[in-house]
């Protein structure tokens, strides 16, 4: 259990320094008559973030709960076969986001937007971030591996979701305290930030990918490890 929660703030904390989030929520500070409502931007990223990881987690669950008696009869020879072609994929996928050139995203607003809009915005663009959120979807199927039961799992997400968010919750108080004298430096701090989680996305792919490679390779070897 002491694992599963270092894992978690590990995770969370490397989630929640998402570039794209953090440089919306900024710019909509600076552009809102009412800086408040910026509540409604984090309270759409929160409740997508939150339902989509537990959508997925029951959903994991579910289909681990119906394949558990079969799961047994599937050879290891097939098993660590695919652990080394994941490896794979994790360590190419990290080469390919490392190779990758960074463009950044533009946002325009002309005009005070509601509520909704805002609300909307912060879901909108946490569901198409969500299906490539490596470090929520690790901290899930550990969940899921260890046999969470489903009220510690929505508990678990729940803390998750809750560091996912500290960054904008942070940076909104800060907002509040020093207006525009600390505009330009949190814009600095985007530039940093979205360096960073670019490094640390290819590292996490890379380490993860080649554990899984050498696991696979050791098991070929008649040595399997023993974690």
């Amino acid at each position: 259990m002491l694992f599963l929660l270092a894992f978690l703030f590990g995770m969370g904390l490397i989630d929640s320094l998402n570039p794209f989030s953090i440089a919306v929520h900024i710019f909509l500070l600076g552009v809102l008559k009412n800086t408040n409502r910026i509540a409604f931007y984090v309270l759409g990223i929160w409740v997508v973030y939150f339902v989509g990881g537990m959508l997925i987690f029951t959903g994991l669950t579910s289909v681990l709960d119906g394949l558990a008696g079969q799961f047994t009869a599937i050879p290891d020879l097939v098993l660590y076969g695919l652990e080394s072609v994941l490896g794979v994929i994790l360590v190419v996928y990290g080469l390919v986001e490392f190779r990758k050139k960074q463009k950044p995203r533009e946002l325009r607003l002309d005009k005070d937007v509601s509520s909704w809009t805002l609300v909307l915005l912060g879901g909108g663009g946490t569901l198409s971030d969500l299906p490539t959120a490596l470090p929520y979807l690790g901290f899930i199927a550990k969940m899921t591996e260890m046999n969470t039961g489903l009220w510690l799992g929505c508990g678990l997400l729940l803390v998750y979701n809750v560091i996912y968010i500290l960054p904008l919750l942070l940076i909104w108080v800060l907002y509040l305290m020093y207006k525009d004298a600390i505009r330009d430096r949190m814009e600095l701090v985007i530039a940093a930030i979205e360096k960073t989680n670019r490094y640390i996305i290819v590292a996490f792919c890379e380490i993860v990918g080649i554990l899984f490679i050498i696991d696979s390779i050791f098991y070929y070897f008649g040595s399997p490890l023993q974690w």
